[in-house]
């Protein structure tokens, strides 16, 4: 029996319900095995028999298709970064939703940048952000510390974070200063990888005086205060 046979006459017998053409819709719909057989009223391996007498070929092809079309819908839902914001704050967790604020400013700075983005969602939720290959962590604050307060000048106020483990190549941290421009530090994760704390400040002033009159910079993280020339080169040129 040819395969045209074969689709007449499944057309008889499931008329009512849609003959060939239903069972057609269904595999383009990208349907399971269990959902075309529950449908017509036989078992998944009768379902997967009469596609491969149709057209001649597994119904692996089409379940493959289906994971494709599920891995970018996952993709999108959990890469929309303003859909993620708005979800985050409606269930009120504030802590996730300043994280994917966070993120996106960084994101939206380095494509300004001239920088390539890459992000990848993970099972848990988080996001994997490459920026020019360089596997970065972000994270941001708006809440300041201020460890005490001089006689003769102004408070120095930090900004505190702590150092997560991985295997990242920069660790971005972004100071908000609630209304002002933002300020990142991009630090190289070997730098810090031993500790568990680090405190930033907007910026370091030289207030300290050489003998000579010359002024010395009192962090060593000063530096790396919006360093995005340190993204410049793509990984894998280096």
């Amino acid at each position: 029996m040819t395969p045209e046979q074969k689709k007449e006459r499944f057309d008889q017998k499931y008329k009512d319900m849609g003959g060939f053409a239903k069972f057609k819709q269904m595999v383009n719909n990208l349907k399971t095995l269990e959902e075309i057989g529950e449908y017509f009223g036989f078992s998944r391996q009768n379902a997967a028999g009469l596609y491969y007498s149709f057209f001649g070929k597994a119904y692996g092809q089409v379940q493959e298709k289906r994971r494709v079309r599920k891995h970018e819908k996952t993709l999108k839902k959990y890469t929309d970064i303003d859909k993620r914001i708005k979800d985050y704050k409606d269930i009120g967790k504030k802590r996730s939703w300043k994280k994917m604020f966070y993120t996106k400013k960084v994101l939206g700075t380095a494509r300004k940048e001239g920088l390539k983005v890459e992000v990848e969602p993970l099972l848990s939720g988080r996001l994997k952000v490459f920026i020019n290959g360089y596997y970065v962590n972000i994270a941001g604050t708006d809440t300041q510390t201020i460890y005490h307060i001089p006689k003769k000048r102004k408070p120095s106020v930090y900004y505190r974070f702590a150092i997560p483990e991985g295997h990242y190549d920069f660790s971005i941290f972004v100071l908000n200063l609630k209304g002002e421009k933002l300020t990142y530090y991009i630090i190289p994760y070997e730098m810090i990888k031993h500790l568990t704390l680090i405190t930033l400040k907007d910026r370091y002033i030289p207030y300290r005086k050489k003998s000579e009159g010359r002024g010395t910079l009192p962090s060593k993280y000063a530096p790396f205060r919006n360093a995005w020339n340190l993204l410049k080169t793509p990984k894998s040129s280096k």
